[in-house]
């Protein structure tokens, strides 16, 4: 999964292609928010103490978080409690060496766009498991649908729902 800490509103069509070719989920912090549009395919909004069910629940159980410009902050993080595969290894691209070493992180200490070129290009051709894109695809629409309830018009006549419904 990757965490975008940096909204990228200079991101050419052939770099989301690129990127949209592999199926690599991306949750965003609040600085991140906007790094993929609402409606890809790919985007599970934002992660960490004010993000989706489909962000966190992901997140749980990543083995590799590429962080894009994050700070990795309480907010991100649930306080430090998220990332809770005992595999998990992070690869952190940030222009501020401090940043880019948080969690025990292998670092790639650059701009965004150059270190996402890179590594995309290095991806070529690879594609995430069908099955995991799946299940963040399916909790995406489950998550979709809690908006769309508690948002309509006629909420006032139906139980609010709470992320706990999705769990």
């Amino acid at each position: 999964m990757i965490v975008s800490g940096r909204r990228r509103s200079t991101t050419t069509a052939e770099e989301r292609a690129r990127w949209h070719a592999t199926g690599i989920p991306v949750a965003s912090t609040q600085a991140g928010k906007g790094a993929l549009r609402h409606d890809h395919p790919a985007d599970l909004g934002g992660i960490g103490h004010t993000g989706t069910t489909v962000a966190d629940d992901l997140a749980r159980t990543a083995d590799l978080v590429i962080g894009v410009g994050t700070r990795y902050s309480d907010f991100t993080t649930a306080s430090g409690t998220l990332f809770r595969h005992p595999g998990v290894r992070f690869l952190n691209l940030n222009i501020t060496a401090f940043d880019a070493h948080k969690l025990a992180a292998r670092t790639l200490v650059c701009d965004a766009r150059a270190g996402l070129t890179a590594l995309a290009e290095s991806l070529s051709g690879h594609r995430v498991d069908a099955a995991y894109e799946s299940e963040y695809r399916t909790g995406k629409s489950r998550w979709e649908e809690v908006v769309r309830t508690a948002t309509s018009r006629d909420r006032q006549s139906r139980p609010q729902p709470t992320q706990d419904w999705l769990r």
